[in-house]
């Protein structure tokens, strides 16, 4: 959710929109309760918050699930049972056979139109990993459905969330610490007693919850007497979702409307398993226009994002931020004129507008979110394997609890239901 700057814009790290605020919608009790509906949230285009682009057509997606389904079917006539099992789907999330069934499969066994299964998938190109042998049915529709709900954005920074939620916390009696990086859990008997900081600060507590990821949160543990090898293999073992390539545009003054939907441009490839890998080649990309800084109508920043796999950054993996080789810049630098390439097919003045561009890796992300392999989603879900498709909030550790976007679902609706998972797991320890 934190934002960044440089120069004299506001660079948003992963907050683009947000689906099921409105009034009734999944997220908007919890929102409420968290004091975050307050925010100037922007609704984004009724009639299409997001325009996707294949080489096959443009297709609009209108807010609202039933208005969604007939704008498919005026593009897809022939699809309309299939859309009708979809639509019943995308009002059903809960349903625990979805955990278990191939989110790939599903689609293709109610849709025949495979331009249509690319058109339902590409806006989750960046939500999610889509990877045909393992996503959860589960995964997928939570990741789409209150999106299609309600779209909307924030009228700031990412940090105006960050903000009001330290608000919450210190108004309720909480405090918060900076810069206190933990690098040590000491246990006893069958407990955390402390979390020890690298500046030697020890935090004691009756309670410690993590939303590092769960192998991150093991290795500040050594010489456990309650977590069984077993465990800890499976926790440290299990495979992560590929990460995300991220290209921040700073534009000319008045040389690019503001755009208040999502654009998805796809090539000839299927958005499924189409992450950049150790060739370096673009396959399809979100850009978005975020609403901080905008200037009389006019974007100051344009955010192009692209699924990156680790082995396309694995050869520079012992490098660290800002000791990078030039092996690593040029191809940052191809990816990006890639991606800035196939925009151009929507903005052709994109290219001579650009005043200057910053882009990340899984690498970054690896080294300032201390992700394993610098996962966009965490662990990678797999309707296969039950034990990772819903991980456990409660660890062998009798009061250490895990949450974050590991456990269940990712992205800011998943992390929000994931700390009520925790919060309950919590009353049954």
């Amino acid at each position: 959710m934190q934002s960044y700057r440089r120069g004299n814009i506001n660079l948003d790290t992963g907050l683009h929109y947000l689906g099921g605020l409105e009034k009734g919608g999944i997220l908007y009790s919890r929102f409420l309760n968290l004091g975050l509906t307050t925010l100037p949230w922007k609704r984004m285009d009724l009639d299409a918050f997001e325009e996707i682009h294949t080489p096959k057509g443009l297709y609009n997606w209108p807010q609202g699930i039933d208005r969604f389904i007939n704008a498919m079917l005026q593009y897809f006539p022939h699809q309309r049972e299939g859309l009708e099992k979809y639509c019943q789907l995308l009002k059903c999330t809960d349903e625990e056979w979805m955990q278990k069934t191939n989110a790939w499969d599903y689609l293709n066994s109610i849709i025949t139109d495979s331009e249509l299964i690319e058109v339902l998938s590409a806006p989750a190109m960046c939500k999610m990993e889509l990877r045909r042998q393992s996503l959860p049915l589960f995964t997928f529709v939570h990741g789409t459905a209150a999106f299609i709900e309600s779209s909307w954005r924030l009228d700031g920074a990412g940090n105006i969330l960050v903000e009001c939620l330290m608000r919450q916390i210190k108004q309720l009696g909480g405090q918060l610490y900076a810069n206190k990086e933990v690098y040590k859990l000491f246990e006893a008997d069958g407990k955390i007693i402390s979390a020890i900081c690298k500046d030697g600060t020890e935090f004691d507590a009756d309670i410690f919850i993590s939303d590092a990821h769960p192998a991150t949160t093991l290795h500040l543990i050594e010489d456990s007497k309650v977590i069984k090898k077993i465990f800890r293999r499976r926790m440290v073992t299990q495979e992560n979702t590929a990460g995300m390539f991220t290209l921040h545009l700073q534009v000319k003054p008045n040389a690019i409307k503001y755009f208040n939907r999502n654009i998805l441009v796809t090539g000839t490839n299927s958005v499924w398993d189409n992450a950049i890998d150790e060739n370096h080649v673009v396959k399809g990309i979100m850009i978005s226009c975020p609403l901080a800084d905008v200037i009389n109508g006019y974007a100051t920043c344009i955010d192009i994002l692209t699924p990156m796999s680790w082995d396309a950054v694995k050869k520079w993996e012992d490098s660290r931020v800002f000791h990078r080789p030039d092996g690593y810049k040029e191809m940052k630098d191809s990816v990006a004129r890639q991606c800035i390439g196939m925009a151009a097919s929507v903005f052709p003045e994109l290219e001579e507008s650009i005043e200057c561009m910053y882009s990340s890796t899984p690498l970054t992300y690896r080294d300032y979110n201390a992700i394993p392999r610098g996962s966009a989603f965490g662990y990678r879900k797999d309707y296969q394997n039950p034990l990772m498709t819903i991980v456990s909030a409660r660890t062998p550790v009798r009061n250490l609890l895990l949450t974050g976007q590991s456990l269940m679902l990712h992205g800011l609706h998943g992390v929000t239901m994931t700390a009520e998972y925790t919060l309950k797991s919590m009353g049954e320890n």
